[in-house]
């Protein structure tokens, strides 16, 4: 590919096959259903976390054969973007396996991860495609910031200003994104932490929206990220692709967010994973990212923590870590609530697979980000510790692990208990978690000590490992 790869993307754009956008799904659909039979993909509800070194590589195989063979479509041009298996490998071998995310002591190193690494896991943190209200969103994003194991600030939507909707591409999508930005800075300092990444502004939906959150002096920095979206299945336009040439220019993090479907054009367990790993090929290839945000979810309940997306994300995770140098991160979607204990073993099924499959880890999407502000500070503690406390536990070991916490929540998947929002569940004034949600919390801290996790000391060696490697 040549060097100035973003023209050639426009120009390939441009001059691409044609194709109406409902061919391009009808035949990506079958070609993933082709690839799982040619690549003998198999899902076993039994084996959340295969230890099959052989399935990860067909997976990604399957995967580097869908993106040479469907490319990418651009919904603007309604063209192909068609790359060829020489392209993606190079691209692939030239992505960054490491990443430095934030600035002074506050900054920290974000590594490829291999399986079964010893290398800790990232906490990135926020309302993860969650909405936030205007009164709480500072609120939110302060607690969150102030827990000593989150390396990383996620950013919720909050769909109005001063009270009005906010609609894109009208004046108010530049002024609420400069808010944000500025309220998510201002929860850092008020944090103590005035050096950490901020990972993205939610409520921009614009290329123009999220430019206007490049304020260094008060909003974002270019240590900081911003997402630039893929349209499912394997799809971009162009004003994703302006947020790439605008990043690049200030030297930003590129920040890759990808959403493939579970009951979508991939269908089952095993083609929604040959879909998530050529997602992270399309990232590298047309993005050209620091790190990836591996938001897959069902169609039906738009949450992961079910079998299904247990596995995909196992599996996703292993190709990527033994095939490709590229740095992903779990996002987690639930279908409890705040404040529910089903929340907890939720997140530590994810966070414990993430942590063996060579994933960092993302805060949580509570109620699939259907309530408004179900997040807090407390839940991304938890899914930092037992991620850290999963280290050095082998595959199969995480495999029993994770099914006994499905137990404990796989019942009320159909009916969610919902909890309570942020509120409800802090002191205002304290910014601390009320008697009740630290109750839950300790709980379950205690429960999963019992089932072999080191609660107490896991996070304390994490830490120490990677103060050594820094």
């Amino acid at each position: 590919m040549k060097s100035n790869w973003l023209s050639e993307i426009v120009s390939r754009s441009e001059k691409g096959p044609y194709m109406k956008e409902s061919e391009y799904d009808l035949t990506l659909a079958k070609t993933v259903m082709n690839l799982v039979r040619e690549y003998d993909l198999e899902y076993d509800p039994q084996t959340l976390v295969p230890s099959d070194d052989d399935l990860a590589d067909r997976l990604y195989q399957a995967s580097l054969d869908l993106i040479v063979g469907m490319g990418v479509y651009n919904q603007s041009t309604q063209r192909r973007i068609l790359f060829s298996k020489d392209e993606v490998t190079e691209a692939v071998a030239a992505a960054p396996n490491a990443v430095i995310l934030g600035t002074g002591k506050d900054a920290v190193i974000e590594r490829h991860r291999e399986i079964e690494d010893l290398e800790p896991c990232c906490m990135h943190s926020g309302p993860t495609g969650t909405p936030t209200s205007e009164a709480y969103h500072g609120l939110i994003l302060q607690s969150c910031a102030q827990e000593h194991l989150v390396d990383c600030l996620g950013h919720g939507s909050v769909a109005t200003y001063m009270g009005d909707m906010v609609i894109p591409g009208t004046p108010l999508e530049i002024l609420a994104a400069q808010r944000d930005a500025v309220q998510a800075r201002e929860a850092i300092r008020k944090a103590g932490r005035p050096g950490i990444h901020i990972e993205d502004m939610a409520v921009p939906l614009t290329c123009a929206g999220k430019i206007a959150t490049f304020m260094p002096e008060i909003g974002m920095r270019p240590s900081d990220g911003l997402l630039v979206s893929q349209i499912p299945e394997l799809k971009t336009e162009y004003d994703q692709l302006s947020r790439v040439a605008y990043l690049s220019s200030v030297g930003m993090h590129i920040v890759d967010l990808m959403t493939p479907l579970i009951g979508g054009l991939g269908g089952g367990a095993q083609g929604t994973a040959i879909v998530t790993v050529a997602s992270h090929l399309l990232g590298v290839i047309c993005y050209a990212v620091s790190y990836h945000f591996m938001g897959h979810m069902s169609l039906q309940w738009s949450h992961n923590t079910g079998p299904l997306g247990l596995w995909v994300q196992a599996m996703a995770g292993q190709a990527l870590a033994r095939n490709t140098p590229v740095v992903s991160v779990n996002d987690l979607y639930t279908r409890s609530g705040l404040g529910t204990k089903e929340l907890f073993w939720e997140i530590a099924a994810g966070a414990m697979i993430g942590a063996a499959c060579g994933l960092h880890q993302h805060g949580i999407g509570a109620t699939g980000g259907s309530r408004t502000d179900h997040t807090s500070g407390l839940e991304a503690r938890f899914q930092a510790e037992v991620a850290h406390a999963t280290l050095g536990k082998t595959r199969a070991e995480v495999n029993q692990l994770a099914l006994a916490c499905l137990e404990k929540y796989q019942d009320n998947l159909a009916e969610p208990n919902l909890g309570k929002p942020f509120p409800e569940l802090y002191d205002l004034e304290t910014l601390e978690p009320t008697r009740e949600w630290q109750d839950i919390y300790e709980h379950a801290r205690l429960e999963l000590s019992t089932m072999g996790l080191d609660m107490e000391n896991g996070w304390k060696e994490a830490l120490k490992r990677r103060s050594t490697a820094n």
